[in-house]
């Protein structure tokens, strides 16, 4: 695949499918975020329709209250059209526009109580009968009981009503007399009633006893002596019994609230049942008796359309209600039939959560639950605003992908540009790898493919100049091999056998050509020079002057026997034609054959070892300094006698100075062991040991100096020299 075009596929990647993911992630996060915001507004509206309820039932339950106390201070004992017709149009004034809430509202007079069966009584008996009925009579108190009546004369009894007459009405049987006095007579029996009865001291439920008492009192003097003694029994029983109801009533009035007692408490529970659409029996009470009861019957429809329609309609919700026995209550039939289409309202009133959300993709209902089973909710339609936001999240992708259309269309000729540039690169590389070194592209621009252009350029030019140093290395090293080849011929090619000794050695150079050297030959006297040096430095000088030494000592050695006046002469020669930092180590010997003595110079050079043939090793140390390093302070020469079957080791700093991997010198120690191992073989056998060890030992660690050995063993069995 081109370059160009996996520009192309890497743009569209990167910019189109990032473009889609943000904004789908963006459509995502704005439906959410909107649902959030409609659940938090529709639970705000919901609550606001629970306190519109709580409201405007205890605006209604403070009213009802109002009227309640209203009816308690009427005298319901006498119906007069006249007065139900004021205290109605003060139930109507109390109630004001919160009496369209009410379907009924009723006052129900109680009934007197009955009179009981008996005799009919003179009108005469009906006044003065007990002190509690005489003005001026106070409850409680004793009075001294009126003279009894003469008994009248003896009359058929009369039947008493078994229907109880009006409060309007005397609710008892006529008596014998006019009609002025039966009047007086029902007048003088409520009062009595009344009277007797203290206000708000006596239970309701001892109530009705205590009346019975009084009209027994009030009944039984019609029957003669014995009545009025059975009243007289009667009537103190009657004011023991109401002494101690009294006290009874008050314990009770202060324990229970049941009369004058906590009003808020009665309030709210008018209203919880208001909410429950529950009607209200609420007695009223006058002086401590229940005078009557008024039946309210609160419409919950028509609360509930209140409260419903009080919320405006925005964005076409419906604000519904559902009451505790899962009715549905809505502003008008359409609502109520789109709601139940949703299918959306079967969780919420399966649910008891305080709010419960329920959702699809075109209505969202979030209900709250009132603790009277009341439940307030807003659906509103979410689907037309749903497709505002697909709209726009549409368009927006649409955008961001024509402006990636309109970035891809001006990438194509950068992009042109670009792989022109690199096209010429391409052609460049082709031409050096031909080997034109001369090949070089032109540099357009100064971005980075311009940058790349000139570092071809500068690679090119330099891939000549190295091509011109490799070609000079070719030729030092053609160069250097010449002067390996012509070292390597100037030392000894083959060993020395002699009738008393035989001698060879090996130098192991570290790099090309090194600056060690061994030699031995045969001087005209018949005896044998050993020659071991080492130059300071490594490479072509130290080669130099190495051969140099090396030619100085082969002409004169033969001329020259005093070595310590010839090492002084070559080390005032060196050190006046080369420069101050060379200097060499030399150990020179001549070795007598005949008496088998080895004289010798060691100008700084390693002590070389003599290993005697029974036993042991002795050391030819330096006497005097390195050749060339402070001349002209002069040599000694010194001599060893060597026994039958002795050897000479003449070896460099090289072999105890080589390092292995981690570091560590080969050392003396070493090389003396191996020389003591093997010391009885033969010198090829003593050389090969020891190069093995060196080569062992040093592993994969480079050779950093030039190792060079040789060996002379004496009584070999060689019989011409080599």
């Amino acid at each position: 695949m081109r370059l160009r075009t996996r520009l192309g596929l890497a743009f569209v990647l990167m910019s189109v499918l990032p473009l889609t993911a943000i904004t789908l992630y963006s459509y995502s996060t704005t439906i959410r975020a909107f649902r959030h915001a409609v659940e938090a507004e529709e639970s705000a509206i919901a609550a606001d329709m629970g306190r519109r309820m709580d409201v405007a039932t205890s605006a209604l339950g403070d009213r009802v209250d109002r009227i309640s106390a209203a009816a308690e201070a009427r005298d319901w004992t006498a119906r007069d059209r006249t007065l139900d017709d004021s205290f109605r149009q003060q139930v109507a004034d109390t109630l004001g526009d919160a009496g369209t809430f009410l379907s009924r509202l009723q006052f129900v007079p109680s009934p007197p109580p009955p009179s009981p069966p008996g005799r009919p009584y003179p009108a005469s008996h009906a006044r003065g009968l007990t002190p509690a009925r005489r003005p001026g009579h106070r409850p409680g108190i004793s009075h001294p009981a009126a003279p009894a009546p003469p008994a009248p004369p003896a009359q058929p009894p009369t039947a008493m009503p078994t229907t109880p007459a009006p409060t309007t009405a005397a609710a008892f049987p006529a008596a014998a007399g006019t009609a002025a006095d039966d009047k007086q007579l029902a007048a003088d029996t409520g009062k009595a009633i009344i009277d007797l009865i203290p206000p708000g001291s006596i239970p309701p439920d001892a109530q009705a006893s205590l009346g019975t008492l009084k009209d027994l009192a009030f009944v039984l003097p019609q029957f003669g002596q014995t009545g009025a003694v059975l009243n007289a029994g009667i009537e103190e029983a009657a004011r023991a019994m109401e002494q101690r109801v009294r006290a009874i009533g008050q314990s009770v009035q202060a324990d229970s609230g049941l009369v004058n007692g906590n009003r808020r408490a009665v309030i709210d529970q008018w209203i919880s049942r208001m909410k429950q659409g529950q009607a209200l029996d609420i007695p009223v009470r006058r002086e401590g008796r229940v005078v009557g009861t008024m039946n309210a019957e609160v419409s919950l429809d028509r609360v509930l359309e209140s409260v419903l329609a009080s919320r405006s309609r925005e964005s076409g919700e419906i604000a519904f209600a559902i009451d505790a026995q899962n009715r549905l209550f809505t502003s008008g039939r359409r609502d109520r039939a789109t709601l139940e289409s949703l299918g959306l309202l079967t969780r919420i009133r399966a649910s008891r959560e305080p709010v419960q959300t329920v959702a699809n993709d075109q209505w969202v209902v979030v209900a709250r639950r009132e603790p009277s089973g009341l439940v307030f909710g807003i659906a509103r339609p979410i689907g037309s605003a749903l497709g505002d936001i697909r709209l726009a999240t549409g368009r927006n992708l649409g955008l961001g992908l024509l402006a990636v259309l309109v970035a891809l269309v001006g990438i194509v000729p950068i992009s042109s540009r670009m792989t022109r540039n690199l096209s010429a690169l391409h052609s460049g590389v082709r031409q050096i790898a031909a080997g034109d070194l001369s090949a070089r592209v032109p540099v357009r621009s100064k971005d980075e493919i311009g940058s790349l252009g000139a570092a071809f350029n500068q690679m090119a030019s330099d891939l000549g100049a190295h091509q011109k140093l490799l070609a000079e290395r070719e030729r030092l090293r053609g160069e250097l091999d010449l002067c390996r080849q012509i070292q390597t011929e100037m030392l000894p090619k083959h060993p020395l056998r002699l009738g008393f000794a035989e001698i060879k050695g090996v130098s192991i150079p570290a790099r090309e050509v090194g600056g060690d050297f061994f030699n031995y030959f045969l001087l005209p006297e018949g005896e044998v020079a050993l020659l071991v040096g080492d130059v300071s430095g490594k490479g072509v000088g130290a080669a130099l002057l190495m051969a140099n030494v090396q030619a100085t000592l082969r002409a004169r050695l033969s001329l020259e026997h005093d070595l310590a006046a010839l090492a002084d002469a070559i080390d005032h020669e060196i050190d006046e034609s080369t420069p101050q930092a060379v200097y060499l180590t030399l150990f020179m010997g001549i070795l007598d054959g005949s008496h088998r003595v080895l004289r010798y110079v060691n100008a700084g050079h390693n002590p070389q070892f003599v290993l005697r043939a029974e036993g042991g090793l002795d050391r030819l140390v330096s006497t005097g300094l390195p050749i060339a390093m402070f001349a002209g302070h002069g040599y000694k020469d010194a001599s060893v006698t060597l026994g039958e079957g002795d050897i000479l080791f003449f070896y460099t700093d090289g072999i105890t100075e080589v390092e292995n991997e981690q570091g560590e010198m080969f050392g003396s120690d070493r090389l003396e062991a191996l020389l003591a191992k093997h010391h009885q073989e033969g010198v090829d056998a003593i050389l090969a040991h020891i190069e093995q060890a060196v080569l062992e030992f040093r592993g994969a660690a480079d050779l950093f100096d030039d190792a060079t050995m040789m060996v002379l063993r004496l009584g070999a069995s060689a019989s011409s020299p080599a």
